[in-house]
């Protein structure tokens, strides 16, 4: 018999004496072995919850929830609880903040409790359906929540007691946490427990949570996780001797792993059952025949795997309610680059060969004839000679440490060389005749503006600069190439702008403009006189002038001309007459325009004083209409401001007959 069960039988014994004794000696009794039977928490294995509350993801108490405390939405007051999961600032600035479960789920609940002054029952939960002879571990997460701060900074301390219970409220096995510290603004999560043993013909059970503080101000807490789980002998597992729950290996490993267990006693006959998940430990298979302590992992290519033991006694074989288990142990196999098939790589004499392995790995590791070595990923062998000639392995290492090994065999041939002149520089518009020599088959790329492409002397007609590659393929398949670059020079393109109006003794701005590679320019006036060097200089002619810009072309692609007039007024000419009758002559009667000047206003009025036209765009002009309807003929007022950039001002008024 297990020494770790001996009190349990004894206790067994002392409920069948109690039966027949007074009742004041069952309670000795009972208080006496429940207090050699309480623990904290389980030193062995355990196996999957027979009750399990983690609140899930909803905020109303559960169908079976039984307490003595009121439940309440967020906050719960003194006496009260409730179900939560994100309570960024807290509670009434005595807690800190409450954001996230025990197992940080997203969306996952807690129980938060406000015991307050109020001792009492936080959940008394009925159990049903358990083993015989089986100890089971009844456990729970606590953390509390105040701050330290809180209550004038002597806040009641949590102090709780789990208990697990007859139906009747008789106290089988118990445990006291005693006072739950504060944690000065962070959650910490504690787990307390206790465990009992049922006897061979079990009955329903209780777990019970019970809330022994009291006080004026205090006693917040939270709770998660609350459990009810098989408890057993500790299993351990090896992996090929090796205590290590987590391996990864590569593709193409040659070691056997042999999954080993071993466990303490604790079962009269054990049956062991090896099982395995596919799927992160969301569900688990039974290994059909593995039933002994050890277990030859099968070799694959890839995926991940987690195995466990599972272990109970004989009489509740296939029972989860309690089977324990061993921690799970994940192998993980990385598959690895499947080597291509052996490469026939060429070689071509007196030039060099760049290597290129397969890809997505970080180190490389080459050797081949002729005593060559490398770790460049793209090592090149310089000046091929024919000892280069043979079989080239690379060792290609990637994550995990996972190799592959990659081979090809090199030939070499005959090579071929080619000659062309890698410059040319021409103007605009201008063919160009290009030239290459050597052994074998051309190729220019790109085609574009190539009379052939396919010859060893194209016709290139480039419209702007260009880079081409030729290509010389010999018989033997070695190449070599060259880069062709063609210099565009851009035409001199000469704009001297439209022509301008200005009043006699005023300044203007010519709008020069001058495109084209490597362009000299400059302004002449009458008698070809050189005046700027500046494409928009300032003139202030005093009769009307006419203005020439000349370019020239420094890399020997021609000159370029352009002339503008500058037109001088002595004053503002505006008609004092126009015809809007749609003949095609003075059908507008428009503002007279200065290009020096800014149009301010411009408004044409009726006898009436009634405005019928009005403009700041000098462009703008009026056609002889108001609010769409033709104006009769007759004498109308016009009034002329305009504003020189240096402050002067123009303003004119004036009559304009309409005639139709």
């Amino acid at each position: 018999m297990n020494f770790n069960y001996l009190p349990m039988c004894f206790f067994s014994f002392w409920r069948f004496v109690c039966t027949r004794l007074y009742s004041r000696y069952c309670v000795v009794l009972l208080v006496c072995f429940s207090n050699n039977l309480s623990a904290q928490l389980w030193n062995g294995s355990l196996g999957a919850p027979v009750l399990n509350m983690a609140f899930s993801r909803g905020t109303q108490p559960f169908p079976y929830l039984s307490t003595s405390y009121t439940f309440a939405q967020g906050c719960p007051p003194p006496g009260g609880y409730s179900i939560e999961s994100f309570l960024l600032f807290g509670c009434d600035g005595s807690t800190y903040q409450l954001t996230g479960d025990h197992t940080r789920d997203l969306g996952g609940n807690y129980l938060l409790v406000n015991a307050g002054t109020v001792t009492g029952n936080v959940l008394r939960q009925q159990v049903s359906g358990l083993c015989g002879s089986t100890t089971y571990q009844f456990a729970a997460f606590f953390s509390n929540v105040m701050k330290s701060s809180a209550c004038g900074g002597v806040p009641v301390l949590p102090n709780v007691t789990l208990s697990i219970e007859a139906l009747n409220g008789t106290v089988l096995a118990s445990y006291n946490t005693g006072d739950i510290p504060v944690t000065d603004g962070t959650t910490r999560w504690t787990e307390y427990g206790v465990f009992y043993r049922t006897p061979a013909i079990p009955e329903p059970l209780a777990i019970h949570i019970t809330s022994n503080a009291s006080g004026d101000c205090g006693n917040f807490f939270q709770v998660d996780d609350i459990t009810l789980k098989p408890a057993g002998p500790e299993i351990a597992l090896t992996i090929d001797g090796q205590s290590i729950r987590d391996i990864e290996l590569c593709s193409g490993y040659t070691n056997p792993l042999l999954l080993q267990a071993t466990y303490s006693n604790g079962y009269y006959d054990p049956v062991l059952q090896w099982q395995r998940s596919i799927d992160i430990g969301k569900t688990w298979q039974d290994i059909p025949g593995d039933t002994t302590d050890s277990y030859f992992i099968p070799r694959r290519k890839d995926s991940l795997i987690e195995y466990r033991l599972s272990l109970a006694e004989r009489t509740n074989k296939g029972n989860t309610t309690c089977t324990i288990y061993s921690k799970e142990t994940v192998v993980t196999i990385h598959p690895v680059a499947t080597p291509d098939p052996l490469q026939k790589v060429q070689g071509c004499l007196d030039k060099n060969l760049v290597l290129k392995p397969p890809p997505d790995f970080y180190a490389y590791k080459w050797a081949g004839p002729n005593g060559f070595q490398s770790t460049a990923p793209n090592p090149v062998i310089k000046n091929v000679q024919y000892p280069d000639e043979g079989f080239y392995t690379v060792v290609c290492s990637g994550d995990y440490g996972c190799t592959v090994l990659d081979s090809f065999e090199m030939r070499i041939s005959p090579s071929t060389t080619i000659f062309t002149n890698t410059l040319y520089s021409v103007c605009e518009g201008t063919p160009v005749n290009l030239s290459a020599t050597g052994d074998g088959v051309y190729a220019w790329t790109p085609a574009t503006y190539l009379s052939n492409p396919s010859i060893p002397n194209p016709v290139a007609s480039p419209t702007d600069s260009i880079q081409y590659k030729v290509v010389l393929t010999n018989l033997y398949g070695c190449k070599d190439s060259a880069l062709v670059d063609i210099n565009v020079f851009k035409k001199p393109v000469v704009s001297a702008g439209a022509d301008k109006t200005i009043l006699g003794s005023d300044t203007v701005l010519l709008d020069g403009s001058v495109k084209g590679t490597a362009v000299n320019y400059y302004w002449t006036t009458t008698g070809n006189v050189a005046i700027s060097q500046v494409l928009q200089p300032a003139v202030s002619p005093s009769v009307e002038t006419s203005y020439s810009l000349y370019a020239t072309s420094t890399v020997g692609c021609g000159n370029a001309n352009s002339t503008v007039t500058i037109h001088v007024y002595k004053d503002v000419y505006m008609p004092n007459a126009f015809s809007p009758n749609a003949d095609g002559v003075n059908d507008v009667y428009h503002v007279f325009k200065l290009d020096s000047y800014q149009l301010i206003s411009f408004g044409i009025y009726n006898r009436n004083g009634v405005k019928v036209f009005g403009t700041t765009n000098s462009g703008a002009g009026w056609d002889g209409n108001f609010h769409g309807e033709p104006q009769p003929t007759g004498t109308y007022v016009y009034y002329l401001e305009m504003k020189h950039a240096s402050g002067k001002k123009i303003i004119r008024k004036g009559s304009i007959l309409l005639l139709r």
